[in-house]
């Protein structure tokens, strides 16, 4: 099972929402701080967006407090938010019916289909809240770069918009850099077909984990054995293993029965470990079922 979250790191990314349907499920992935960055935006007489001015940012020129975030969406979609003090926050979407690469160059498109996947383009700044209801524009993707869950590592594109009804329009500019992408959490569990059990009915399971970055996990398992006196004996184990990227970790569980002995003979043991990966906000369940052999 697989599931994953994706939290909004600026309010005005759900601006981008307004008007989209179907947008549920095709949203970008979580913004991220990008570490290196320019954009900038240049306005013609009657542009509305830009009211005719020009602006320009970088990372290497910020006021305290600024952000800059940027995500992707299966890489058909790039979303910039750049809030820069005291000129708003500017919201940048570029949209494509394919994966987003160098070279790519769009022309005459509307405002993002979401629902779709079509070419688009769109603009606003949700600190003046200044935007078009309608737009036509092109953009020219110069360089893209995309990690594990639509990190993006590089993007560089430029693009023109110009507002519906508008006498002008407005040109502008966008290039981020991040580090590159760490691995993708993921996990492999085994357990040992074989067990062990003591005299006083306390079994032992053992198994190995692996792992691509290292954390610490919670094996939850259960041992059930079927016997004909006492009829189903089960117990609970859940040791935490620290796991290392590239070796294969043992680990260990002692059980402890309730009610009854566990025998020597077979066994069920199920265990599972929910994998929480916060570096991409990801979340899935990796489970084993396996048949033991208890042994003195």
């Amino acid at each position: 099972m697989r599931r994953s979250w994706r939290p909004v790191l600026l309010a005005a990314t759900m601006t981008l929402t307004a008007g989209a349907a179907g947008l549920v499920g095709s949203a970008p992935a979580q913004a991220r701080p990008v570490q290196s960055w320019s954009f900038s935006v240049t306005g013609e007489p009657g542009d509305p967006i830009t009211a005719g001015n020009s602006y320009s940012y970088n990372s290497a020129s910020t006021t305290p407090g600024d952000e800059t975030s940027a995500s992707g969406w299966n890489a058909q979609q790039f979303h910039l938010i750049s809030s820069n003090y005291p000129d708003g926050i500017w919201d940048l979407a570029l949209t494509a019916p394919a994966a987003l690469k160098a070279g790519d160059t769009y022309q005459n498109v509307g405002q993002p289909d979401y629902e779709n996947h079509q070419a688009g383009i769109r603009l606003s700044n949700d600190g003046w809240g200044r935007s078009c209801a309608q737009s036509t524009g092109s953009f020219t993707v110069l360089d893209a770069a995309w990690g594990p869950f639509d990190y993006v590592e590089r993007f560089d594109a430029t693009f023109e918009i110009r507002c519906e009804g508008a006498t002008g329009g407005l040109r502008g500019e966008i290039h981020i850099s991040n580090p590159p992408p760490l691995p993708a959490l993921d996990v492999t569990l085994t357990v040992n077909p074989a067990a062990t059990v003591d005299s006083k009915g306390i079994a032992t399971i053992r198994g190995t984990i692996t792992c691509t970055r290292a954390d610490t996990f919670d094996i939850a398992g259960e041992l059930v054995q079927q016997q004909k006196k006492a009829g189903t004996v089960r117990a609970n184990f859940s040791p935490y293993v620290s796991c290392v990227p590239g070796q294969e970790v043992p680990w260990s569980a002692t059980t402890y029965p309730a009610d009854a002995k566990f025998q020597r003979g077979t066994a069920q043991a199920v265990s599972e470990i929910t994998v929480r990966d916060f570096e991409y906000w990801n979340e899935f369940t990796v489970t084993d079922t396996s048949t033991l052999t208890l042994t003195r």
